[in-house]
């Protein structure tokens, strides 16, 4: 990123672990891919912004920029996941049981 003078915004790193060591798949000036569904786990793990906020911001508005964090914290506060649940089987859905009762854990942050 440094090569393309990008000194604010997003990066997407994907490394994958081989018998002989990590591989370099791809590093590009972007957001995490998912249609943004990430974004209300992020704000909430990083105290209300994602990079995609941060990255509005470095561009548009500076005094908002400087107010974020300068490094995450250290150790971490909390942890997430975004997990993508795929079925191969046709169908239709008619029911999601299960999802009431996700929703009531205190982890809980979004479901689309």
């Amino acid at each position: 990123l440094d090569a393309l003078t990008l000194k604010n915004g997003p990066a997407h790193v994907e490394i994958i672990m081989t018998p002989s060591g990590p591989c370099l798949v791809e590093v590009n000036c972007r957001a995490q891919g998912g249609d943004g569904n990430w974004r209300p786990l992020a704000r909430r793990l990083a105290g209300g912004y994602s990079q995609v906020e941060a990255t509005v911001d470095a561009y548009l508005d500076k005094k908002a920029f400087q107010l974020l964090p300068k490094m995450p914290p250290s150790p971490a506060k909390a942890f997430g996941q975004e997990v993508m649940l795929v079925s191969y089987a046709e169908g239709q859905v008619i029911g999601t049981p299960g999802y009431d009762i996700i929703k009531t854990l205190p982890s809980f942050v979004s479901m689309e």
